[in-house]
């Protein structure tokens, strides 16, 4: 093979290294994307986690209702997240004399494929005693 190439004559591999790196380029983006979504799915995690121990604190107060937990986790949830996780998010309180728990589920959006990762998260905490 002649390495030194010759003005004028046409070179039958040009072609081959524009579609490898098309293809890389793909694959960079998939990846780049899945860790996006991962960030971003672990920090939606986490905000419904802060929520629900915001939530529990507050109604682990002797006296309080569960009014209080929800108010506070609508409070939570209405400033941390949006959009479709928002909108997909359910949660609840339980109080007994003892204990509070709170409780949230919803789905978060899957960006490359079909479907939706599904998340139950629950938090608790013990209640002062009454004076």
């Amino acid at each position: 093979m002649d390495r030194h190439r010759t003005p004028g004559r046409l070179s039958r591999d040009g072609g081959f290294a524009s579609l490898q790196f098309v293809i890389a380029a793909a694959l960079a983006m998939v990846m780049v994307v899945g860790l996006l979504q991962f960030v971003v799915y672990q920090y939606a995690r986490g905000a419904v986690l802060a929520g629900l121990e915001r939530g529990v604190r507050a109604a682990s107060v002797a006296g309080v209702s569960a009014g209080e937990c929800l108010s506070a986790l609508a409070d939570t949830f209405a400033s941390t997240l949006g959009g479709s996780i928002g909108d997909s998010l359910e949660y609840e309180c339980d109080t007994t004399d003892e204990v509070v728990t709170a409780r949230a589920w919803g789905e978060f959006p899957v960006w490359i494929g079909a479907g939706s990762l599904e998340f139950e998260l629950e938090t608790s905490a013990r209640r002062e005693p009454a004076p």
